[in-house]
């Protein structure tokens, strides 16, 4: 038995309430049940998500490949320039034959700038491979020991196996001296730990190649204590690195589309490692989130009052017009079913609170005796067998309702309120015109 009811509502994860809307109105357009609508609109907003997650996910790669790409290249010609510079004091001959270009890498975000820019220093890296493989046969094998193909040995040892030739080029130390300087750094750079296509971070390499051109092993050893340090640090920074890119993948996955070219280019850049979550960027993106959410509560508050009208009318109630603005800015509804005479259950929505009261009202007038009270004690009754049903529907479309008070029925007198204040009601013959079509039969 049931009498008043008050209860808190909420709205479903993963905009559950939105979707039920969209397919009620694709229901009603297409002439279909509500549950075929659904699959429709949810399979379609799978799809949707899908492919957006893909295109995401490929510019993201590609962006992290090119920036791997330049920094490898960047490094591989400035080992070229030590190299070539070495080889002019060890081959005087060739002092001067090797000129490399000099490069300016484009601002991050300038795609086809950055294209360009990795094209050349390619070309340049090949070009000066070329020019130092003709300097004699013996420096070309060499040269091919210690600097190798692009894929042929991991960045760490790429690096110190030309800083080692390098060495090995000036007058004044022995291979095997050159030998101890490269294990020296190798064992502290190792630390790094560099995975898959992973580059050597340039600090590390610059102080690496320090320490392999050191002049002495004291010297190489004080470089290696600060190479330790810097190591250390570096791992740390990965790890902030990486948490940096986590957010920002998630900021564009919460953004999707409402995010404007640049601050979705720079969130990519975060992404793939190109860059970090600085915290203008952060502040931007989170300002526009809080705008997206304020956006999508809106939009959940509309479809929630679509989706109580028209579950109320698949339950069979006639229900009088609910505003679109009934969940921003509260009002009253009526609804009753064909049979009930006079009787109506009148629901109250406080957006402030975010709960709706249910009562079972009728209009003022007529006499108040023992059988109007039992009159109205039935009311209340059939009111509460089919509120469960209510409540399931409901929650099966995102919109839930937690009962936090419940009276039974003939506890409290049914309200009876001006009948002005309830809607028309319906003759027979309106009833058999404008008969109400629930989207599907059953529920939810």
């Amino acid at each position: 038995m049931s009498g008043p009811i008050t209860v808190a509502f909420s709205f479903g994860p993963l905009g559950a309430v939105i979707l039920a809307a969209e397919a009620m109105r694709e229901a009603q357009a297409m002439g279909q049940e509500y549950a075929q609508a659904l699959e429709n609109v949810q399979a379609r907003e799978n799809a949707l998500a899908a492919t957006r997650r893909q295109q995401r996910n490929a510019l993201v790669q590609q962006n992290a490949s090119l920036h791997q790409e330049m920094a490898r290249n960047e490094r591989r010609l400035e080992r070229l320039q030590g190299i070539s510079t070495a080889l002019g004091k060890y081959s005087p001959q060739n002092a001067g034959q090797i000129q490399v270009a000099a490069f300016q890498r484009p601002e991050n975000g300038n795609q086809d700038a950055l294209i360009e820019y990795a094209n050349a220093v390619r070309k340049e890296v090949a070009r000066i491979e070329a020019l130092l493989a003709q300097a004699g046969a013996d420096f070309s094998a060499q040269r091919q020991a210690g600097v190798g193909e692009v894929t042929s040995a991991p960045d760490l040892e790429e690096a110190l196996n030309a800083y080692a030739l390098q060495r090995s080029l000036q007058a004044g130390l022995s291979s095997e001296q050159a030998e101890i300087f490269r294990n020296t750094a190798e064992r502290v750079l190792k630390r790094v730990e560099l995975t898959g296509n992973a580059i050597l971070p340039h600090d590390l390499e610059a102080l690496a190649g320090e320490i392999v051109l050191a002049s002495s092993v004291e010297r190489a050893e004080e470089l290696a204590a600060e190479l330790r340090l810097r190591v250390q640090r570096y791992r740390e920074e990965r790890v902030a690195q990486q948490l940096e890119a986590e957010q920002a993948k998630d900021l564009l996955e919460a953004l999707q589309d409402d995010v404007p070219a640049e601050l979705r280019a720079l969130l990519e850049q975060v992404v793939s490692g190109a860059e970090r979550l600085d915290a203008a960027t952060r502040q931007s993106a989170q300002r526009l989130l809080t705008a997206a959410q304020e956006a999508r509560e809106r939009q959940e508050q509309q479809a929630a009052a679509v989706v109580l009208e028209q579950s109320l009318r698949d339950m069979g109630y006639e229900v009088e017009g609910v505003e679109n603005t009934l969940f921003v800015e509260g009002g009253v509804v009526h609804f009753q079913r064909q049979g009930w005479e006079n009787y109506f259950v009148r629901l109250r929505l406080d957006p402030q609170e975010k709960t709706i009261n249910f009562n079972v009202v009728r209009p003022r007038g007529g006499e108040e005796s023992a059988a109007r009270k039992r009159q109205d004690t039935l009311a209340e009754d059939r009111w509460c067998t089919e509120f469960p049903q209510l409540l399931k529907t409901l929650a099966a479309r995102g919109l839930h309702f937690n009962v936090t008070r419940q009276l039974g029925a003939g506890e409290l007198p049914v309200q009876v309120v001006d009948p002005a204040s309830l809607p028309q009601a319906r003759t027979e013959e309106e009833h058999s015109r404008t008969e109400n079509k629930p989207l599907q039969k059953g529920w939810p």
